[in-house]
């Protein structure tokens, strides 16, 4: 739950977490609170076979119209570890 970040950090959050079902996810606005500049870390099984250039434009293909609203976005994906 992200439910004290900014507007935009719990719209990346429930947008992220609705669509690819994370087991960990983090959303950080680092412009200092204007929009600007995002950091995701995200851990999802769907990442689970691709690349991390195919992790990173899943996101992004996800956040296309938010994505057009900001400066950039730094996305951290991994796969959750298997016990």
């Amino acid at each position: 739950n992200q439910s004290n970040g900014t507007t935009g950090e719990r719209h990346i959050f429930d947008r992220l977490r609705q669509e690819l079902v994370p087991t960990k996810l983090a959303v950080t606005d680092s412009s200092g609170g204007c929009g600007s500049m995002y950091v995701v870390e995200i851990e999802a099984e769907c990442f689970r076979g691709l690349t991390r250039v195919k992790q990173t434009k899943l996101v992004n293909a996800l956040l296309k119209e938010e994505l057009k609203e900001m400066h950039g976005m730094r996305v951290i994906c991994t796969v959750p570890s298997q016990i």
